[in-house]
C-alpha cells in the first residue's frame, strides 16, 4: 500500500513538473513577439499639420493622421490614412521619409482581390521582436468582389490583410493574408521582401 502511494506521489510530481515546464515554455513563446494597435477610425485620427495637409491636397487627396502612441523602437512615428475618390491606403512616417502603400493596395495586380479597395476601420497592428524593436505592420483592406458588384453597388464583402516589414529604415511589402494568425506568422517568420514601398522625403 505504501509503495502504491509512493508511486502515485511520484507520478503526481512528474505531471506537475511537466505542466509547469509547459506553461513556462508557452510564456517564453508569448514573450517573443508583441503587438501594439493603432486606431484608424475617424474619431481617433486628426487633421495633419498644414505642410502635410497641403502635400496631399495639392494632389487631390485627403489625409488624416492616426497617431502611433506606443513608444517602440523603429516603429513609424505616424500613419496617414490617405484617400482618393474610390480608394484609400496608409502612408508610413519613418525617420525623415513617408513610405506609401498606395501601389500595393490600389495598383499591384497580384494584390487585386476585388474592386474599390479601401483600408478598413480595424486597428493597424505593429509587431515587435523579442528585443522590443518594431518589425512590421499589418492592416486590413476591404473590397467588393467582382460578381457582387451588380447586386450591391458600393458594398464591400471581401477583405485581406496587407503585411509590411520594416527593413533598415525602409518598408517592404511581404504579402497578403486572410486572417491575423497567418499575417503574424508571415511577418514574424522574416519573409523576404517582395517590393520596397515608394518613399518621399518629408519637407
Amino acid at each position: 500500500m505504501r509503495l502504491l502511494r509512493t508511486a502515485e506521489t511520484a507520478l503526481s510530481m512528474q505531471v506537475t513538473i511537466f505542466v509547469g515546464l509547459l506553461l513556462v515554455s508557452m510564456g517564453a513563446v508569448c514573450k517573443d513577439t508583441q503587438s501594439y494597435y493603432v486606431p484608424l477610425q475617424a474619431e481617433s485620427c486628426r487633421v495633419p499639420s498644414e505642410p502635410v495637409r497641403h502635400r496631399y491636397v495639392s494632389r487631390d487627396l485627403g489625409a488624416v493622421e492616426c497617431r502611433v502612441w506606443a513608444k517602440v523602437q523603429s516603429a513609424p512615428s505616424g500613419l496617414y490614412m490617405v484617400s482618393s475618390n474610390e480608394h484609400s491606403w496608409i502612408d508610413f512616417v519613418l525617420s525623415d521619409k513617408v513610405w506609401s502603400s498606395e501601389d500595393e493596395v490600389v495598383y499591384e495586380r497580384e494584390n487585386q482581390f476585388g474592386n474599390f479597395p479601401n483600408v478598413s476601420n480595424a486597428p493597424a497592428e505593429i509587431r515587435t521582436d523579442r528585443a522590443g524593436v518594431a518589425i512590421g505592420l499589418i492592416f486590413r483592406v476591404t473590397a467588393q468582389a467582382v460578381d457582387y458588384q451588380s447586386l450591391n453597388p458600393g458594398a464591400s464583402n471581401v477583405s485581406r490583410l496587407f503585411v509590411f516589414g520594416f527593413r533598415k529604415q525602409s518598408v517592404c511589402f511581404l504579402g497578403l493574408a486572410r486572417d491575423n494568425i497567418a499575417a503574424r506568422k508571415l511577418l514574424d517568420s522574416g519573409a523576404i521582401c517582395r517590393r520596397l514601398l515608394k518613399a518621399e522625403r518629408l519637407r
